[in-house]
């Protein structure tokens, strides 16, 4: 069932192709939610723990513009699809597994129709509104739709191919399909399935609470508070994301859905002989929340989208106090470079010293006030352990060590080697002082006394017996803030330039940029060396059409991490060709 798993994968990945849109640099303020957004936010619960929804429909021209991308890999797929079927009729065995036998009904109903307007046929909207939320902890998703007949018919039809026994059953009149696992769980869990008069609805539920959740999930009943497009935009507005899609996850509100007895979840868990809050004292309760409040939400969202490029933001929220401590950890580095001539940039800046001492002191706070709640013991052992760590004294250079950049030009591997032959670029280490880290590095190494560096002086070559790879040019450089090291000839002749540039923000931590078809390349050559590709296997030949799509649709990926007074900030741009 690989092959199967790996098309439907596939096949998921395709009805998400709508993700993306034209660009947009401004922000959701002022951005009204379309109706059928609107419509569907009012089935989510005020109070859900999380939540992922898009308050405008993405523009016909990216979804056109992603499916010919795809085109490839779409051909390939019908190619596989069409293969499974064969060996089907051919007197395959069908899985006894319910969810095995719907992977293959699913497949088989998407024969044929791997294109825009064959997925549409079947009642998929690819400018639909899509929400996804907890009822309590349990998931919901609803997915507007234009032609709703035609994806309930889908619907049965798969069923029916799947031989599943799920006949549409009623409740107070109207339709739905329940999936029950047949080798259930402690606490099983079935997967629902309506398709109302608007919209498409996935929600999966403890069968024995089912009659608490059918009102809601099938829209006879609406939250009494249900959370507004006015709430999804301001904060979109407070983190920059774009109407084209945002989510975020309340950890304080999603703990307190297990551990609060009044709450959906654990009411509903508590039911079953497995779940018993009892165990978990108001001392454990409290301090639980002392551990979330570090990162009480989280949340992402798109910030740019378009034919060229899409990006997205994440931001785990600390609070304000927590959140300027890790600020100053961060060394001002000069960032990685969106440079199309260069295979990969990497620059990553910490003080390690001040690291450490930020930890030691969390450490010493866990130590002077540790844990009550006896299921955290291993958290005051574990603290314990690590702060007989952090009082090693640290070698100088390691506690004056402030980052390092790498810049790669070209890297040519060799089949089955794991050493490059042949490479250009530059590298460089940042320290407070560079003439004590070169005089540490002479202790091992005398012969780097003979290269005679000095802050702001020229290149030297470096002895070639020094260097892992042999027959490479490379050169050394000191400045004031660094000791560099340049690879491939002529290189030398910017390594200054690069040790120089001027620092970045006082924020980012550490950002990345890279050629996106070379990275792909090197993974390709990497499992041809483990012998993961095998030519006799069909889903090889799958694997390659996905790369090769990969390689040609895709650009350029550029990521930056950075510490901000809301917290933990992940940026990341994809650039499309």
């Amino acid at each position: 069932m690989t092959q199967l798993r790996l098309i439907m994968l596939s096949l998921l990945l395709l009805l998400a192709l709508g993700a993306c849109g034209d660009r947009e640099d401004e922000v959701t303020a002022g951005v009204e939610a379309s109706p059928a957004a609107d419509s569907l936010l009012t089935y989510v619960p005020a109070d859900t723990p999380y939540l992922a929804a898009n308050m405008q429909p993405i523009p016909d021209a990216v979804i056109d513009a992603q499916f010919e991308r795809a085109r490839p890999m779409l051909d390939e797929m019908q190619k596989q699809v069409t293969r499974v079927k064969a060996e089907w009729a051919s007197g395959g065995d069908r899985p006894d597994d319910p969810f095995e036998r719907l992977m293959i009904a699913w497949v088989d109903a998407y024969d044929g129709k791997m294109s825009r307007e064959g997925l549409e046929s079947m009642g998929w909207d690819f400018q639909s509104s899509t929400v996804a939320y907890g009822v309590g902890a349990f998931p919901t998703l609803r997915m507007s739709s234009s032609d709703p007949q035609a994806l309930s018919d889908s619907v049965m039809a798969i069923l029916e191919s799947a031989e599943i026994d799920a006949p549409p059953a009623e409740f107070q009149g109207q339709s739905y399909w329940r999936i029950v696992p047949e080798e259930a769980d402690e606490v099983p869990i079935a997967l629902y399935v309506a398709v109302l008069s608007d919209h498409f609805a996935l929600g999966l539920y403890p069968v024995a609470s089912q009659s608490d959740f059918l009102p809601g999930f099938l829209g006879l009943e609406k939250p009494g508070e249900h959370y507004s497009t006015d709430s999804l935009a301001r904060l979109n507005q407070e983190h920059g994301y774009s109407a084209y899609g945002s989510a975020f996850m309340d950890l304080h509100r999603l703990a307190d859905e297990f551990l609060d007895p009044e709450a959906t979840t654990a009411r509903v868990l508590t039911s079953f002989d497995e779940y018993d809050l009892e165990d978990f004292s108001e001392q454990c309760i409290a301090e639980t929340h002392r551990i979330i409040d570090n990162m009480p939400q989280v949340s992402v969202g798109v910030t740019e989208m378009g034919v060229d490029a899409i990006g997205y933001r994440a931001v785990f929220e600390h609070p304000s106090e927590l959140a300027g401590e890790l600020t100053g950890l961060v060394a001002a580095l000069p960032g990685a470079r969106m440079l199309t001539e260069h295979l990969a940039e990497l620059s990553f800046g910490i003080k390690v010293g001040a690291a450490r001492d930020f930890l030691r002191g969390k450490a010493e706070g866990v130590q002077s006030d540790p844990f009550q709640c006896e299921h955290f013991a291993d958290i005051n052992q574990q603290v314990g352990d690590l702060l007989e760590k952090l009082n090693q004294p640290l070698p100088p250079f390691v506690n004056n060590f402030r980052g390092l950049r790498l810049s790669i030009k070209a890297l040519d591997m060799d089949p089955g080697q794991s050493i490059p032959s042949d490479m250009r670029g530059h590298l460089a280490v940042h320290v407070e002082q560079p003439e004590m880290f070169l005089g540490m590095a002479q202790m091992f190494l005398p012969d780097l006394a003979d290269m005679q560096l000095a802050p702001g002086g020229d290149p030297k070559p470096v002895p070639e017996f020094l260097m892992s790879v042999q027959g490479i040019s490379a050169y050394a450089a000191m400045s004031k803030e660094a000791i560099g090291l340049s690879v491939g000839d002529g290189e030398q002749n910017t390594l200054v330039e690069f040790l120089e540039m001027p620092a970045g923000d006082n924020e980012t931590f550490l950002s990345v940029d890279y050629d996106m078809a070379a990275y792909y390349e090197l993974q390709e050559m990497q499992m041809a060396d483990y012998g993961a590709l095998d030519p006799d296997d069909p889903m090889s030949s799958f694997y390659e059409k996905v790369m090769e799509w990969a390689k040609t649709a895709t650009d350029r990926e550029h990521m930056e991490m950075k510490f901000t007074s809301d917290g933990l900030v992940i940026e990341s741009r994809t650039t499309y060709r």
